[in-house]
């Protein structure tokens, strides 16, 4: 009996021969160390036009710490927009994905590195659409002390994904000074 070469290479493949998938780290949904999203943040800064930004954002660490929830609420500009922000692993993908939930629409986001120095790009599929105004869109979340984290949302016009700055938030907790522990 003859077997087909495809056949012998998949055969091959999954002889005892750990996939890189099998293998990869489990990507936690929140930074290492002392940092901790839970809580109320004020958060100020700019939009890409040079207008004030004003949110608050509410923090929880959800289902045994697998997922971070932020809730965003903006005061200025007041247009009323809320959103729910999920971040955590998805088993299937290998990646820390994100679901944005809001009252103006929805997208999602992924990252295949997860937090690294304190920083989590989080990535939006590149997008097909002609009349779209962008290709493509991602949130980078950088913790800068252990009382404030920075929110930078980027959009790139084209799918060669050319970053241009269209968000900019500087946030701090509400609560008084946390403690560090090690």
């Amino acid at each position: 009996m003859r077997i087909p070469s495809y056949t012998l290479l998949l055969l091959t493949l999954l002889s005892g021969h750990p996939s890189s998938a099998q293998s990869s780290p489990i990507l936690s949904p929140v930074p290492a160390g002392s940092f901790h999203f839970d809580g109320t943040w004020d958060c100020t800064g700019k939009f890409r036009s040079g207008k004030t930004h004003k949110a608050a954002f509410v923090g929880t660490t959800i289902l045994d710490g697998k997922w971070l929830e932020l809730t965003e609420q903006d005061i200025e500009p007041a247009t009323g927009y809320l959103a729910k922000y999920l971040i955590g692993y998805d088993t299937q993908q290998k990646r820390l994905v994100e679901f944005d939930a809001n009252n103006f629409g929805a997208a999602t986001y992924s990252s295949v590195e997860g937090w690294k120095d304190s920083v989590l790009t989080m990535t939006s599929p590149i997008a097909d659409a002609p009349n779209s105004s962008y290709a493509a869109n991602r949130f980078i979340y950088s913790i800068t002390s252990p009382n404030t984290f920075t929110i930078d949302w980027q959009i790139s016009k084209t799918s060669t994904l050319v970053w241009l700055q269209s968000d900019h938030l500087d946030c701090k907790s509400a609560l008084p000074a946390r403690r560090q522990t090690f």
